[in-house]
């Protein structure tokens, strides 16, 4: 694991409504840590005493069975917030894994306490992240527990697509998708056979495009968002911080 010195000058200006601001404020020259494609940052069970704030790439927050079958419970993109442990429960309920190569920052508690206006600012965007992100984990597992692997498929995709289209790195239905198929049956609690052949018939009916090997297009939102079982507009007020 690589850390720098500071953070990029990107990220010091980036106007964004996001934990990320709230926190450069305060930290400005605060270490930022590197992970590569692959790499366990955090095993579950392992020590840790921190959150995560996510500044580049993909994470996926994973359990495992104890034969190996794993569940990514989550998937961190840029700017996303999680809590790992923390200095009275210092054990990670789960795996930290990168999905690409990322960058992020090491929270300690010390550092969202303090009685400043500024510290009160960056609690409520923390408080905040973690509304959205127990909403979106919410509507995975209701999923997971009720519906059929298509609809969980169509689900993750829309998911990550609305997402990845708040902070820029979707649009117009396209958007680079650094998953495997298996890793994309680990977060949907299918099979990668299952996976392969959903994604062929959804390929096949139209609904979505593959235009090289990660870059993937929905074509037709509506009726992924029927197969899915979702209102992709009240989706997107439940896991997408509002924007002043």
């Amino acid at each position: 694991m690589q850390i720098s010195a500071i953070l990029p000058t990107a990220f010091r200006n980036a106007d964004r409504s996001s934990v990320v601001d709230a926190y450069i404020a305060l930290r400005p020259k605060q270490a930022i840590r590197k992970a590569a494609k692959g790499q366990c940052v955090v095993q579950e069970s392992g020590y840790a005493d921190y959150s995560m704030l996510l500044l580049d790439g993909w994470v996926a927050l994973s359990k495992t069975m104890p034969e190996g079958r794993a569940q990514i419970i989550d998937v961190m993109l840029p700017g996303d917030f999680a809590l790992i442990g923390a200095e009275i429960a210092p054990v990670a309920a789960f795996t930290v894994e990168a999905l690409t190569n990322v960058s992020y920052i090491a929270i300690p508690l010390e550092h969202v306490n303090g009685p400043e206006p500024e510290h009160a600012a960056l609690r409520g965007v923390l408080a905040a992240m973690l509304v959205t992100t127990q909403a979106r984990t919410s509507e995975l597992l209701l999923r997971m527990g009720r519906s059929s692997g298509a609809c969980r498929v169509a689900y993750a995709l829309l998911e990550l697509y609305v997402r990845l289209e708040q902070i820029g790195m979707a649009q117009n239905g396209c958007f680079y998708l650094p998953m495997t198929q298996h890793k994309l049956g680990e977060f949907a609690g299918l099979s990668n056979v299952h996976v392969c052949r959903t994604m062929r018939r959804f390929e096949r009916d139209g609904l979505i495009g593959h235009l090289d090997n990660h870059d993937i297009s929905l074509n037709d939102l509506d009726t992924l968002s029927k197969l899915a079982e979702v209102d992709l507009a009240l989706l997107r007020e439940e896991i997408l911080l509002r924007r002043p």
